[in-house]
């Protein structure tokens, strides 16, 4: 391989892009009649319609087995509303379409999360640097360190179970599902 006159050798050229973006359409709802969490593969008309029983809806005449497939993501079921599946993307990786997704949370839920990290730990001055019967006290005029309030309960509202399906215009790779935990 030649580049401007100068021979270069062992060097591997990479695509610009890790993951090429792959045509799909989907749908989502908040009410599937499953109620158990799983990722399922559709890769033929029966198949199709099974996925959509899940969701207890008729399929859309839309699929066609041998150039298409489909993912169905189920998260299963949930104490109240504000769950959601988000599709991130489908892509091609290499010899695979990958399907990534992540569960979202009530706006209340996600920032307990967040905040529900490591905490830093006050620690206490040796008992030999404290004045004499200090032991346990705070010293005069030091700021007393306390843990926030919890967050307020979520009121519970009626069960949802969270789906997606995700329909892929192409057959000619399998399919994997990968799910982006939340950070």
């Amino acid at each position: 391989m030649l580049f401007m006159g100068t021979a270069v050798t062992g060097m591997l050229m990479v695509p610009s892009a890790f993951a090429q973006s792959v045509d799909a359409r989907h749908w989502q709802g908040s009410a599937a009649v499953t109620r158990q969490p799983e990722h399922v593969v559709a890769s033929t008309n029966t198949e199709w319609r099974s996925l959509w029983s899940r969701v207890g809806s008729p399929a859309p005449d839309m699929f066609e087995s041998g150039r298409m497939n489909a993912v169905g993501i189920f998260l299963g079921r949930r104490g109240g509303e504000g769950y959601a599946v988000n599709v991130i993307s489908t892509a091609r990786r290499r010899d695979r379409i990958v399907v990534v997704f992540e569960e979202r949370m009530p706006a209340e839920m996600m920032m307990a999360q967040r905040s529900s990290g490591p905490r830093p730990v006050a620690t206490a001055p040796p008992a030999s640097a404290l004045p004499q019967g200090a032991a346990g006290f705070a010293l005069p005029g030091a700021a007393a360190v306390t843990s926030p309030p919890p967050p307020a309960a979520r009121p519970v509202g009626q069960p949802t179970s969270p789906w997606a399906i995700i329909l892929i215009n192409r057959a000619d790779l399998p399919v994997s599902v990968e799910q982006r935990l939340f950070r």
